[in-house]
């Protein structure tokens, strides 16, 4: 019958009559930055032997008599042929490559790099071995599982002598040795010489023909008989010189019942297995084969973090240092973390136009938590590499479980900066790293610099859009747009849509150049015009009809520190308002026709204009001219030149006028023309503190 050979993470080719159980600890396939260890682990009176071309290793390889370096380089066939006690023969190849990379100068020197290039480095529990923090490492035979570079060490109660593999990576190379571990020798007890030996608990051997002996009150016995004991109970054995005479010593020993042993998992996932039947009961360990015994009152099971150990731990158990039987006791140590949960995100970049939902992705049988930091409010500013580097500083360490995707918005209409971390934790309490996730949450903030490069436009500060109108275009769902614009932008001819609402803040020298008869319509929304330049010349157009350079039709118009300005060819309004509203403050506007020309007309509308400087230049100069509505003019000083011309005139409505100058520079000074028109209807609720000149 074939037996299985359990190869310590192999993909080789095995082939056997009949196999013994041997296990190849060192080498295995893969491509490796150091020559490697020939490590096997051989049953009781098994040979094995060796070589590395793929020849048949009984004709012309090596015998095997301990771990040896394979000192060979690229790809090497390794041949292994065994004979047990019995005569069987077994044999196994595992192909590999040596491709050398030198170790990394700064730990070359260490206990590490002489590991790297010896191929097996020893430990003994309680130690710390230090891997580089600046590599990966992988644990075990089984598939690879890096985690970073750190100390590792675990407690020095731990019992077990074990080959642990260990495979270090800086992402490319990767370098595999042998960890050997052994228990710190810190037991106590040794052995006790009596005349009786005990077989698997139950079983009591006379072992001195000198000797009588008799057990619990039974008749004093001689010779080498057999009892069979039960042990569940205490029985006293007894002892004296077969020649019976008075006074001669009688020596006893007490055997208690035999205990019952439980493993005990600590806080840190080690398992403590101990032995309930009294102080005088130890573990008997043999540490390497021919060492003799070590014995220890709690047998401790422990592993690296980023290892897992299974099995049957049995061991010999000795009462006052007397052998009475074996005890095995299954264990398993999980120190192998979760994968690092993925964050699974709506946003396709690290700066997101909306709402963004989170969810989180991890092992099946892991728990996840996740720690999301308050959300910070953001200068429109900052370039996406400024908000980048908020990783380091921005708080986010409350983990809660995580139980449904998140939503990160923006509470205002500033960016906000979000940072969340995350970890997994598996049953065995082991938890992965942190991954971290962070986005910038900017629903209206818009850049428009008319030097920028079109195909990389995503509209932020660093990647702005050229023209205005693809912002507008990308803008066009959003309630709000907050746009910021640098340079001379030419806006496209006829009619430009506003339909969300938006602000325009120029930086520098930033300017909206209209073309010929193209203009701007706020329909239904609102606009905000702060810190630009907006300008239209009609100059060289033909036709006699200009449309104005700003048209409200239901909307709100806030202008502050503006120059807006535009020429008609024959007649025309800066800005019309239908049923709006219009706020002015600190502006100059300036309009120019041949005929007839306004800076503002106005029907149905509430207008409010304070330190700002009006001029209007044509035939027929009016600065302002509204029916309907409410009129307010504070602070503000109004020029018109030309043939005819008024600051103002109002139709119906309500005014307050206060604290103004009017000026006119007038061809047909002898008309008698006030520098404020009011019909009947209008109500004029304050006049005061205004001059006239030239009218």
């Amino acid at each position: 019958m074939k037996k299985r050979v359990c190869l310590i993470g192999l993909a080789a080719l095995v082939f056997a009559a009949v196999s013994a159980d041997v296990k190849i600890i060192n080498p295995v396939k893969g491509v490796w930055a150091n020559k490697q260890l020939l490590m096997l682990e051989l049953s009781e009176g098994e040979n094995a032997y060796y070589s590395l071309n793929g020849s048949d290793p009984r004709e012309s390889g090596f015998a095997y008599d301990g771990p040896v370096m394979l000192d060979v380089l690229g790809d090497v066939e390794l041949r292994i042929a065994s004979v047990d006690a019995s005569g069987v023969l077994s044999e196994y190849r595992v192909s590999y490559t040596v491709a050398p990379v030198p170790f990394p100068t700064s730990h070359s020197a260490s206990a590490i790099g002489d590991a790297v290039a010896n191929g097996i480095i020893g430990y003994t529990a309680g130690d710390v071995l230090s891997l580089p923090p600046e590599l990966d490492y992988a644990l075990g035979g089984i598939s690879e599982f890096f985690q970073e570079g750190r100390s590792i060490s675990y407690g020095a109660g731990c019992i077990l002598s074990r080959c642990i593999p260990c495979v270090l990576t800086d992402g490319t190379a990767k370098w595999r040795f042998i960890i050997k571990t052994k228990p710190a020798l810190s037991g106590s007890f040794g052995m006790r010489d009596v005349p009786f030996q005990i077989t698997d608990w139950n079983t009591l051997t006379f072992t001195n023909a000198a000797l009588i002996y008799r057990v619990d009150n039974a008749y004093w016995t001689g010779g080498k008989d057999r009892v069979t004991l039960d042990r569940t109970v205490a029985h006293t054995i007894s002892w004296q010189s077969v020649a019976v005479a008075p006074g001669n010593p009688v020596s006893s020993f007490v055997l208690p019942p035999k205990p019952q042993a439980a493993a005990e998992r600590r806080e840190d996932g080690s398992l403590a297995i101990a032995l309930d039947g009294g102080a005088g009961f130890r573990f008997g360990i043999e540490p390497e084969r021919g060492q003799g015994k070590v014995f220890f009152e709690t047998a401790d099971i422990d592993t690296f973090f980023g290892d897992e150990v299974s099995g049957v731990f049995t061991a010999g158990i000795y009462y006052d240092g007397v052998y009475q039987g074996t005890i095995s006791v299954p264990y398993a140590v999980d120190r192998r973390p979760p994968s690092v949960p993925v964050f699974i995100s709506s946003a396709e970049s690290f700066y997101s136009r909306k709402a963004v939902k989170l969810s989180l992705s991890g092992e099946e049988n892991s728990d996840l938590f996740i720690a999301v930091s308050d959300p910070v409010t953001l200068s429109g500013t900052m370039t996406k590499k400024d908000a980048a580097s908020l990783i380091d500083v921005v708080h986010a360490d409350a983990f809660t479980p995580f139980v449904c995707p998140l939503t990160l918005d923006s509470p205002s209409e500033d960016p906000v900066y979000y940072k969340i971390c995350a970890y997994a934790a598996d049953r065995s309490g082991n938890k992965s790293a942190y991954t971290l996730y962070h986005v910038v949450v900017d629903k209206y903030d818009y850049y428009v610099d008319a030097s920028a490069d079109k195909a990389r436009a995503d509209g932020t500060r660093d990647d702005p859009y050229a023209s205005l109108a693809d912002c507008l275009a990308a803008i066009e769902k959003n309630r709000f747009a907050n746009i910021t614009i640098s340079g001379a932008l030419a806006m496209p001819k006829g009619e430009t849509i506003i339909a969300s609402n938006c602000t325009l803040r120029g930086e520098g020298d930033a300017r909206l150049v209209f073309d010929t008869d193209s203009f701007l319509t706020v329909r239904s929304a609102s606009l905000a015009l702060l810190d630009i330049i907006v300008r239209r010349d009609d100059g060289d157009a033909k036709g006699k009809i200009n449309n104005a350079l700003i048209r409200l039709e239901h909307s709100v118009l806030v202008s502050e520190n503006c120059e807006i300005g535009a020429t008609f060819v024959e007649s025309g309004s800066v800005i019309s308002a239908d049923t709006s509203v219009v706020s002015i403050s600190g502006c100059g506007i300036t309009s120019s026709a041949e005929r007839y020309s306004s800076c503002i007309s106005a029907v149905g509308s509430k207008l409010k204009i304070i330190d700002s400087r009006i001029s209007t230049i044509a035939q027929t100069a009016v600065n302002f001219s509204v029916q309907d509505g409410e009129f307010e003019l504070r602070s503000s000083s109004c020029r018109v030149t030309g043939g005819y011309g008024r600051a103002v005139e109002l139709f119906g409505g309500k005014s307050k006028i206060t604290g103004n100058s009017f000026a006119a520079d007038l061809r047909h000074s002898g008309t008698s023309l006030d520098a404020v028109y009011t019909d009947a209807k209008n109500i004029s609720l304050e006049y005061d503190g205004n001059t006239e000149s030239g009218y």
